[in-house]
């Protein structure tokens, strides 16, 4: 997660700085199931593990490298 992220999910109160670090990884779904933003470990190239990799293939995101830091939906 970028700096810039975790400073403004901090101000919304979204977590605590001590629940979720540089290497964590998150995913954001819509009520309806459609993933509508994620964010991974700080450091890139990475492998992820293999259950990210699964979750991360239900989605159709083959190489994580090539995301943006847009929302998805």
């Amino acid at each position: 997660m970028s700096k810039l992220s975790e400073e403004l999910a901090l101000e919304d109160g979204i977590y605590d700085d001590q629940d979720i670090g540089a290497e964590d990884y998150g995913f954001i779904l819509g009520p309806d199931g459609e993933l509508k933003s994620l964010f991974l470990p700080d450091v890139l190239p990475f492998k992820q593990p293999k259950n990210v990799y699964k979750i991360l293939k239900m989605f159709g995101i083959r190489d994580p490298e090539q995301l943006d830091n847009d929302t998805l939906h």
